[in-house]
């Protein structure tokens, strides 16, 4: 790489506002796509495929780009036309289903599998890219402190867009959704702008380095990343179960407000925005591989949470969980790709980590949907009846049992792929029990004492 230092730290801190300019796309428009649908009036299993088609269909997005980028070897004009693309996709978006209200949720799912189509397609080309300018014994800090950074403005996103569409619901609710997704619109313009004014260092990839997925499947039973690949797959099917129903939950079983739903999503961002540098140190320190195992045994935990009490403030608390916890396991896993794979199969392997994880979130979606039309809201357990407030309480269930045995099957076949400084299992999760980047960080929010120290 003959790039200087300060041309890399100048991409690097480009990354981090075009980071920061993604968040506001995603907390004003994409965040809001499922109450987008119920507004118009989509029903359980179009909101599923809302969730899951247009990534399927993106993931093969993926592995086309990878051939091309292979063909042609430059990663900026395979990420910046696509992210343009992608912003010009918010007014289809909005206004198709104004024009034709009748067929709304579709045209809706068809803007999105653009919008999606076009993101996946720049993610390959944007991995490898931001895998040569990091420095490898950093990573975890630098993705850590950028993920921090971009949460903090998708916390806000969230805040003020839930507050735009509770301002505007009384008057004209199709409108307040006009603005939110017009401001991500323009922010996703931002991030076009400072992706473009980042260096490329040369792409370099031999005939060794590339391979097909056949030879992905065929390697699979003696690769460690296959059996990383299969274990976020697996999970991601299992989490889909699930999650595109907690927003339906909210809104048609308890009811929430806008300013609630928002409150509750926005909780999510702060406890990522307060943990996930912590996290990432610990990867660095640890290794990422520690990290996605006592996450991964938390993730399980999550949706069961849902199960104990429907109020507003306790299920803020299961917001914070889910927050502390995916914050860990998702920086967790992407910097593990890092790590597993040399930089010239990066590209190729990211695409394919992508189609496998899409594929399972398609059948966990499809699943989830189906099974939300047959169960009923009485839980029958050793001859008690349980009432439930909601039939998707089941799916709850349902998706955290499924997460535990993934878990239980796959975090012992996956290995640690770098050298780390040792620690018994135990005594990290001790250390994490602490929770430190919480507590501490409120306490000196609002004491200010600690920054010395720092």
């Amino acid at each position: 790489m003959t790039e200087s230092k300060e041309d890399i730290k100048k991409s690097l801190r480009y990354s981090i506002i075009d980071g920061c300019a993604w968040s506001v796309m995603f907390g004003f428009g994409e965040n809001y796509l499922a109450p987008f649908a119920i507004f118009l009036k989509a029903s359980n299993t179009l909101i599923g495929l809302l969730a899951s088609v247009p990534q399927l269909i993106g993931a093969v997005a993926q592995i086309i780009s990878v051939d091309i980028l292979d063909r042609v070897g430059k990663r900026k004009s395979l990420i910046m036309r696509p992210v343009i693309v992608q912003m010009l996709t918010w007014l289809p978006m909005f206004l198709l289903p104004f024009f034709w209200p009748s067929q709304g949720p579709l045209l809706l799912i068809i803007c999105a599998i653009i919008y999606v189509i076009a993101g996946n397609f720049a993610a390959p080309a944007w991995n490898s890219l931001m895998g040569d300018l990091v420095d490898p014994d950093k990573r975890g800090d630098y993705f850590g402190y950028r993920n921090r950074i971009t949460s903090i403005f998708t916390f806000g996103s969230i805040l003020l867009g839930g507050f735009v569409l509770h301002l505007w619901k009384p008057v004209n609710l199709w409108m307040g959704y006009g603005i939110i997704f017009g401001v991500a619109l323009l922010a996703r313009g931002v991030s076009a702008y400072y992706l473009n004014r980042m260096i490329e260092p040369a792409y370099v990839v031999t005939a060794k380095d590339r391979f097909s997925l056949w030879d992905f499947l065929r390697r699979s039973p003696k690769s460690n990343f296959a059996r990383f690949v299969f274990y976020i797959a697996f999970i991601n099917l299992a989490v889909l179960i699930s999650g595109p129903f907690f927003t339906v939950y909210m809104f048609r079983s308890l009811h929430f407000s806008y300013a609630q739903f928002t409150i509750a999503a926005a909780t999510t961002i702060l406890t990522q925005v307060l943990t996930m540098r912590y996290w990432g140190r610990l990867g660095d320190r640890f290794g990422n591989k520690k990290i996605l195992t006592i996450t991964g045994w938390l993730v399980p935990v999550v949706p069961v949470l849902w199960l104990f009490s429907a109020n507003f403030y306790w299920i803020i608390l299961c917001q914070v969980a889910a927050g502390f916890t995916w914050g860990g396991f998702s920086l967790a896993s992407s910097n593990y790709i890092f790590d597993a794979v040399s930089p010239p199969k990066r590209a190729r392997c990211v695409a394919y980590f992508t189609l496998f994880n899409s594929v399972g979130m398609f059948l966990g979606a499809l699943l989830g949907a189906w099974v939300s039309g047959y169960v009923s809201n009485t839980l029958l357990i050793f001859g008690w009846h349980i009432q439930l407030v909601s039939s998707l309480e089941v799916l709850f269930l349902l998706s955290g049992l499924l997460r535990l045995a993934i878990s239980a099957v796959f975090l012992p076949l996956i290995r640690e792929v770098r050298e780390t400084e040792p620690i018994p299992t135990w005594k990290l999760v001790f250390q994490i029990t602490q929770i430190p980047p919480i507590f501490g960080s409120i306490f000196e929010i609002f004491t200010g004492v600690g920054k010395k120290e720092k």
